[in-house]
């Protein structure tokens, strides 16, 4: 499999792909014989051994286009990291989601041209990205739509249909795009 890597680029192939990802989708969450179990450890060994092949700090596309809701402690770390208290975090960093919840914009102000300016205080979700780590199936339509975003998330998915022996043809004829 050649990985795809360039942001614009898998971009381009979730797009295209992007109906047979949805039922791909689809089949895992019903027709899959692997337990959450079984499938996360082929989303494991996948995710590390793409993980080992593609260096985010070249990509930085997800701190470019995603926007991390923050908690009391994510604004604690960063506001110290930053040396100011956490109205300043807020007033000069910060905006409110439509929830009315803190978040990081994008493209996120603390990114330095591919690299995070506070690396070790960033944000839980920003250290957790991409969540592959989470419960595959449960969380499919957002590591779906990651495949827009993320390279390792996309080459996963396609690495998780060539390694689970997934054939399109008979799901996407039930989908009625």
């Amino acid at each position: 499999m050649r990985l795809a890597i360039d942001p614009t680029e898998v971009q381009r192939l979730a797009e295209e792909l992007q109906y047979e990802n949805w039922a791909f989708r689809a089949w895992l969450k019903s027709n899959l014989d692997l337990d959450d179990e079984q499938l996360m450890s082929v989303v494991h060994w996948l995710a590390e051994d793409v993980t080992a092949l593609i260096d985010c700090t070249i990509c930085a596309n997800c701190c470019r286009v995603l926007a991390p809701s923050l908690d009391l402690e994510d604004m604690q770390r960063l506001a110290r990291a930053l040396d100011v208290d956490i109205p300043s975090l807020q007033a000069t960093y910060l905006r409110r989601d439509k929830l009315g919840k803190w978040e990081l914009p994008a493209p996120c102000p603390l990114l330095d041209g591919n690299l995070c300016r506070v690396y070790d205080a960033r944000p839980k979700p920003c250290r957790e990205y991409p969540h592959l780590q989470n419960d595959f199936r449960a969380h499919s339509i957002a590591r779906i739509n990651d495949t827009f975003i993320c390279p390792i998330v996309f080459n996963v998915v396609e690495g998780m249909k060539a390694e689970l022996d997934w054939h399109d043809s008979d799901e996407l004829d039930w989908l009625d795009w």
